[in-house]
């Protein structure tokens, strides 16, 4: 396939066989059709495929610039910058050195690079993991909410930590997109631990929703991976001048060995 036809040229691809995570983040997941493959996004939500496909399958540290590169679109994002942050938390869990490039999850044309303040050391990715948190959370998304009421309601934080996982708790509780799907993720011994907490004043800036603002991307890889003029068509649109590839192929990744195709009998 020709990297002009798939409409996301960051990224090199292998064959069809990837289960990407849905939206929800949950351990659900949903095979690509290779004769009727998924049309008329943009790159950057092929992008976000990507990224969750990868981190699902380990690989944070690599995930992790995408989809810092996708929050900064702003609102709609917050998926986004959530992945990002429980990415950056779970690759300072695997901290070994400063973060880098690996080969087969980029090609040699992406411009990305790791270095920035936030690839370079364990404190630094939580830090960064947390702050991506707090800005998908103070947009009112509910996961991330929960996030941070359980890191920082864990056992041994501090009184101030403990009021700010209160707060979270409580703006959790009452975030009505999580009660649309009846979704209740925060365990009893958390609850319990946080009972008698004073959450932080009312006129604590984190109680405020704040939506998030798209910002103009600096970052090369940024502009390379927020690419709008090119979109997939569906397979009637008479409008786009590109030719819609046959197949969508699944990031390339070394984790799991592709299982063959069964023939049907």
């Amino acid at each position: 396939m020709k990297q002009e036809h798939t409409g996301f040229r960051v990224f090199r691809f292998a064959s069809l066989g990837l289960a990407l995570i849905t939206a929800a983040c949950s351990s659900s997941s949903a095979r690509i059709d290779r004769e009727n493959p998924p049309v008329g996004g943009t790159p950057a939500e092929f992008g976000f495929q990507y990224a969750q496909a990868i981190a699902k399958n380990g690989n944070c540290d690599q995930a992790l610039p995408i989809f810092i590169c996708l929050g900064e679109e702003g609102a709609g994002w917050e998926l986004a910058v959530h992945s990002g942050g429980m990415c950056a938390l779970e690759a300072a869990k695997l901290w070994t050195g400063a973060l880098q490039v690996r080969p087969k999850f980029f090609n040699r044309r992406s411009k990305i690079n790791f270095d920035k303040p936030y690839y370079q050391s364990k404190e630094a990715l939580n830090n960064k993991g947390l702050s991506l948190l707090h800005q998908a959370a103070a947009a009112g998304w509910p996961d991330s909410q929960a996030a941070l009421a359980r890191t920082l309601g864990a056992g041994g934080a501090t009184g101030a930590d403990l009021s700010e996982a209160k707060l979270w708790l409580a703006r959790y509780d009452a975030n009505p997109r999580r009660k649309i799907y009846g979704s209740n993720t925060l365990d009893q011994n958390l609850r319990t631990r946080l009972a008698r907490i004073e959450p932080l004043p009312a006129s604590d800036a984190l109680w405020a929703k704040t939506e998030m603002v798209k910002k103009p991307p600096q970052d090369p890889f940024c502009r390379q991976l927020i690419r709008t003029r090119s979109q997939r068509q569906s397979p009637n649109a008479q409008t786009s001048d590109e030719t819609l590839p046959g197949q969508l192929p699944e990031p390339e990744t070394v984790d799991k060995p592709r299982q063959p195709r069964q023939r049907p009998r």
